[in-house]
Parts: C-alpha cells; sequence; structure tokens
C-alpha cells in the first residue's frame, strides 16, 4: 500500500485512508485538475498471480470498473475514472459523506421498520439498475451502504461487480461471508437474484441488529448460509420479515423478484401513508377502475400531476420479438430463454459451441417528484449516452467504439459496439452490439451479442442490431 500522501496519475492527491477490506484500500483524495475532493480505491490484486494473470486480472477490473461507471442511478455511488499505475488499478470515485449502515446498527441498534424498508427500495434501486446494464454487484451488504444526514442511502463498491455474460466469466473476485449466496458459496451460476439474497440480509442486519448467519467462526458461518434458516427477524414485523425470510432462500428460483421486493418495501416504508390519504379514497377507486392494476398511474393522471407518460407498466419483453424474427435476425432455428425480469434472450440451439444471442430489456419510468415519467426516462437516457460516449477508448484487450445517434427506433436512440479479445487470442473475441432507445416513459436496451468475432468484424453486426431494435420498437408503439 502506499505511503500518504501520494500523487496519483499526476492527479489526484491521496490525503487520508478511509478504509481497508478484501477488495482493496479506499482514500480520500484531492482532484487537482477540478479542485474537489473524491474517493480513489487502489483495487487488491491477489498475491502470487503470474505476469500474465496480473495482466488479465488487471484488464478485468478495469473492464469492469469502466462497466459500472456507466450506471446512473441516485442511489449509486458516480465511478469517474480509472488510473493505471504501473500493473495497479485504482478507481476514482464520488467521495460520499455520511456513515456506513454496519457503523449505524453498531452504534444506534436496530432501526425501525420503515427506515429499513426506505433503506431497501434505495438500494434495490440501484441494483434494478445494475442488472438492466447486465451487472451483478456481489457484495450488497451494511459496510457499501452508506447513509447521509438525512438516512437516503447509497450503494457503493461496484469495483468487484461482474457481468452477467462473459466469455470467461471472470471479473474481480469478491464478497462477504454472510452475506454472500448460498450459490455462490457453491460455485454455482450466479444472477440478480443472488444480489438480492444479500439485500435481503442487509435489511436483516438492519432490522435484527445483527447478521442472519452469526457464528463465531467463518467455517460455521458458511454452514449455516448453506444449510440453515436464520431465526425469524421478529423485530421487522410481519411485513418486512416475511419478505426478508422469503429473500433469503436457499433456491434462487423460490426467492420474490424484484418488482415484488418493491412492491413489498413500500408498503412498510410509508406505514401512515392509506391513513394521511384517506380523503383520496375515491380518486383511487376511479383510477383503479380506469386502470385495472395501475393504480399509481391512475392517481397520477387524476391528481393532475406529472405526466406518468404512456406506459403503466413495461411490456413483455419476450413479446417485442417473434421467434421468427429471431431465427432470421440470427440466420438459425433459436431456443428462446429469460435469463432475469425485465429481459429476454434468443439463442442459437443449433451451434452449442459459437454463442450468438439477442437480448431484449425494457424497463418502464415512473413520476419522480416535479418530473413526470418521461422527464425520468430522458435524464436517464441522456445520463446513458455522456456515460457510453466517455467509455470509448482502449483498455488492454478491450476496444469500446463511439456512440451513434440511430433513427426510426423509439423517439430517441444510439447505438454502441464494445469488443474484447479472447484470453490468449490476438485475432478473435466477442462483440456486443447495442442499441439503447426511449419511448416516452420506456427505456429499452437490444443487444447482439457473438463470439469468436474476427477483430476486423467487430462491427459487422450493428445492421443487424438495429434492425432488431427497430421491430422491438415497432411492437412496443402498436
Amino acid at each position: 500500500m502506499r505511503a500518504e500522501p501520494y500523487l496519483l496519475a499526476g492527479r489526484y492527491l491521496l490525503t487520508e485512508r478511509l478504509g481497508e477490506g478484501g477488495a482493496g484500500t479506499v482514500w480520500r483524495a484531492v482532484d487537482r485538475v477540478l479542485d474537489r475532493q473524491v474517493a480513489v480505491k487502489q483495487v487488491r490484486v491477489p498475491a502470487g498471480l503470474t505476469p500474465q494473470e496480473r495482466t488479465a486480472f488487471t484488464g478485468r477490473a478495469i473492464h469492469e470498473a469502466r462497466s459500472a461507471g456507466r450506471l446512473r442511478d441516485p442511489a449509486i455511488v458516480l465511478v469517474h475514472d480509472v488510473v493505471l499505475d504501473g500493473d495497479q488499478p485504482w478507481i476514482i470515485m464520488d467521495l460520499v459523506t455520511g456513515r456506513s449502515l454496519d457503523k449505524v446498527i453498531k452504534a444506534d441498534g436496530p432501526l425501525p421498520p420503515h427506515e429499513v424498508a426506505r433503506i431497501g427500495l434505495r438500494v434495490l434501486s440501484a441494483l434494478e439498475t445494475a442488472h438492466m446494464h447486465g451487472i451483478l454487484h456481489h457484495d450488497v451488504k451494511p459496510a457499501n451502504i452508506l447513509l447521509d444526514a438525512d438516512g437516503s442511502a447509497m450503494l457503493t463498491d461496484f469495483g468487484i461487480a461482474v457481468p452477467l455474460y462473459g466469455q470467461d466469466g471472470g471479473g474481480p473476485a469478491g464478497g462477504s461471508l454472510g452475506y454472500m449466496a448460498p450459490e455462490r458459496l457453491n460455485q454455482q451460476a450466479a444472477g440478480p437474484a443472488s444480489d438480492l439474497w444479500s439485500l435481503g440480509a442487509a435489511l436483516y442486519a438492519a432490522a435484527e441488529g445483527r447478521a442472519p448467519f452469526e457464528r463465531p467462526m467463518a467455517a460455521a458461518v458458511a454452514a449455516a448460509v448453506l444449510l440453515h434458516a436464520p431465526p425469524y427477524p421478529e423485530r421487522a414485523g410481519r411485513v418486512l420479515g416475511d419478505l426478508i425470510m422469503a429473500m433469503l432462500a436457499k433456491d434462487p428460483a423460490e426467492r420474490p423478484p424484484a418488482a415484488s421486493v418493491r412492491e413489498r418495501l413500500a408498503a412498510v416504508a410509508e406505514p401512515g401513508r392509506r391513513r394521511r390519504r384517506r380523503w383520496l379514497a375515491p380518486v383511487a377507486v376511479a383510477a383503479a377502475v380506469l386502470v385495472g392494476a395501475g393504480g399509481w398511474y391512475g392517481v397520477a393522471a387524476l391528481r393532475g400531476g406529472p405526466d406518468p407518460g404512456r406506459f403503466v407498466t413495461a411490456p413483455d419483453p419476450c413479446r417485442l420479438l417473434s421467434d421468427a424474427q429471431a431465427a432470421e435476425l440470427l440466420d438459425g432455428r433459436v431456443r428462446r430463454v429469460v435469463p432475469m425480469p425485465g429481459t429476454c434472450e434468443w439463442k442459437l440451439a443449433d451451434e452449442p459451441h459459437r454463442s450468438r444471442r439477442i437480448v431484449v430489456g425494457v424497463r418502464a419510468e415512473r413520476p419522480n417528484g416535479d418530473l413526470g415519467g418521461a422527464a425520468v426516462a430522458e435524464r436517464r437516457f441522456a445520463g446513458e449516452r455522456v456515460a457510453r460516449s466517455g467509455a470509448q477508448g482502449k483498455v488492454l484487450g478491450t476496444v469500446t467504439g463511439p456512440v451513434h445517434d440511430v433513427q426510426g427506433v423509439g423517439e430517441k436512440a444510439f447505438a454502441q459496439v464494445t469488443f474484447r479479445l479472447a484470453t490468449s487470442s490476438t485475432e478473435v473475441g466477442q462483440a456486443d452490439n447495442v442499441v439503447l432507445f426511449r419511448l416516452s416513459n420506456l427505456l429499452g436496451e437490444v443487444v447482439l451479442h457473438h463470439t469468436d468475432v474476427p477483430v476486423d468484424e467487430a462491427g459487422a453486426g450493428r445492421a443487424t442490431a438495429v434492425d432488431a431494435a427497430r421491430l422491438v420498437s415497432a411492437a412496443i408503439g402498436q
């Protein structure tokens, strides 16, 4: 570790060590170019790596940090820059004041259920944003949840975040025992449900004042995660307690999806909502008659608030592209799967040795304060365009192309190509042709993923990705 003070990359002056964990050391620093304070994470590189392994680890760390830097959500600590000092990666982030949730629990004890639920809603928003972009956090725990003065929560330490899809499935490893989902301990495939399990464990700790699988020895903690249910969180109350226990199910398939978690957390976060707004009952009933299940949508419209946008909920992505259309786009027989809620995937069924697939994801934005749903979606879309434009360039074996505007897809759309060399190859790799679009308050993303792509053909799938996006956009607009 560096002695203080240290000038990193001729720009970031490290002034104070803020904390240290398994994934690395975090420093307070001054950005001498912009004259502002930032947080700088020195990524921990595993000892004993060969030069080739160290180069590969560094490349993955930088690639995933840059991917995390594209995430835009009020509950995500922003990543601004990645610096390579020799073969040591450093991640530059927003400096967030406040205390971590684990320190709050240690100092103040268990939190009331409604506060736990509000924290859960914020962290869930951050996770949904990451999952929409194909990124898993992999280390959701109280120490990585920061609370500011008004109690608002932010999720930090996306430095060990890993992709949902990847040729080698690799990335900076990490996670904390007791907050790591059972499937990860069993070295099985992880998914969005794994992050939600970790969120459930963090909410348990916030409500009860202790970790759900607390034991004196690490081996006992691991055994408890794999084999035993935790004691019921009595302090959480019945609604929140039942939700937390459901989130901590051993089988990922038995855990509630993010939408259900959000609905139940919202019910606990505002316990007096129905009592305070009793005068709204006739309006709410009328809204239910008008729009059925989209109650929030109807109430927003009838109350004369911000325009909620065209879409009450996001459409089923599996209905936006037919199997026949996907087969024509991929030039072969396809198999359709649902990798996570809000997405649908079509992959070639007859080429197991070559991975070619189309992934469609959609998300409906709701009004937020004075902003209508379409305005929220527009802000997210604009933020994505800026972030992805900033990612253009080459880092070791990964090349990210420029952003191009696309016509005829939604109201606004852009496309970008990312190419990553295969391990131990200078000739072939995997290419992701991405199209992101906005239609009213709906955000959609279409990804055409190819492996075994020659370097000089990385962008060959861009036209196909755009064609797929046009079909998806047209299906939504019908």
